[in-house]
């Protein structure tokens, strides 16, 4: 299978992926906006506006993914892979306004110390229930594809879907308090979950960043232990790494004895399929220098 092949194939996987989730995303925002009108309930409308977020960040993922799996061009030489990852990016920025907004509102509740009065039944929590159990289901079929396609924006997204669990969590917490005449600790349960949000936030910084800011991906001292085992490399320096699993790009220069230039491609081809049985798919680039 070519490489091109083989990139069309991984986006139509994930792009198929997303437009699953998509639908059932858009099933959870139906419901709660259908309870959110039945109670009159400004913390379900929050939840609803919440829910809503991850919609869009399925729509805007089906068009990241689509661009970033476009083959290298005159402007992209390296690809697009880096578009994906933004999309994760991205994510995570939605993540951080999430736990801004739901912080902010928190901090309102307690220092105005209202508590909103809303009508609330039986369905109500059936309702909000059924939204957790689709949402549970997203979550873990989104980050086991994600895993298995090595897809930063799908683990990513899995990663804010439940973050949308623990949030209708603490939205039920707070209805039920609220029915029995303890609305105001709503506050702290909304604290609570905004904590969980900024971890969320904070582990998906810190997998696209190094990806985006072209940080090293791979220990180079690994990958000249591996080098220096095909007979003829003397050494090898100037050892660079980038990209991401499933994309990474790999740079070196190999010094190779005098008896070894006539076989000096073999000797870099050798080297290169070694690192793909060691790290999966590489974009590898060899230079190769006689030995003095």
């Amino acid at each position: 299978m070519s490489a091109i092949s083989s990139k069309n194939n991984y986006s139509q996987k994930v792009e198929r992926v997303l437009l699953i989730i998509l639908l059932l995303n858009i099933v959870v925002v139906i419901i709660k906006g259908v309870t959110s009108w039945l109670t009159s309930s400004l913390t379900v409308l929050t939840d609803t506006i919440h829910s809503s977020m991850d919609a869009a960040n399925n729509i805007v993922g089906i068009l990241i993914i689509r661009y970033a799996s476009a083959p290298p061009d005159k402007e992209h030489p390296y690809g697009h892979d880096k578009f994906e990852t933004l999309g994760a990016f991205s994510i995570a920025a939605f993540l951080s306004v999430t736990c801004f907004e739901i912080s902010s509102r928190a901090i309102q509740q307690i220092m105005s110390g209202q508590t909103p009065v809303t009508n609330i039944g039986k369905s109500t929590f059936l309702m909000m229930l059924l939204t957790i159990v689709i949402n549970i289901f997203v979550a873990k079929y989104e980050a086991n594809q994600g895993k298995q396609l090595n897809s930063h924006l799908l683990i990513a997204d899995a990663g804010h879907t439940m973050s949308d669990v623990y949030v209708t969590l603490s939205v039920i917490l707070s209805l039920l308090f609220s029915w029995f005449g303890y609305g105001q600790i709503d506050a702290v349960f909304a604290l609570a979950i905004a904590g969980f949000i900024a971890y969320q936030s904070y582990q998906i910084f810190r997998q696209t960043i190094p990806v985006l800011v072209d940080a090293a991906s791979l220990d180079s001292s690994e990958i000249e232990k591996l080098a220096l085992t095909v007979s003829g490399v003397k050494y090898c320096n100037n050892i660079r790494s980038r990209g991401k699993p499933g994309a990474l790009f790999v740079e070196m220069v190999i010094i190779v004895m005098p008896e070894s230039l006539e076989k000096a491609h073999e000797v870099t081809e050798q080297i290169e399929r070694k690192l793909k049985d060691q790290f999966g798919r590489v974009a590898i680039t060899i230079h190769f220098e006689p030995s003095k």
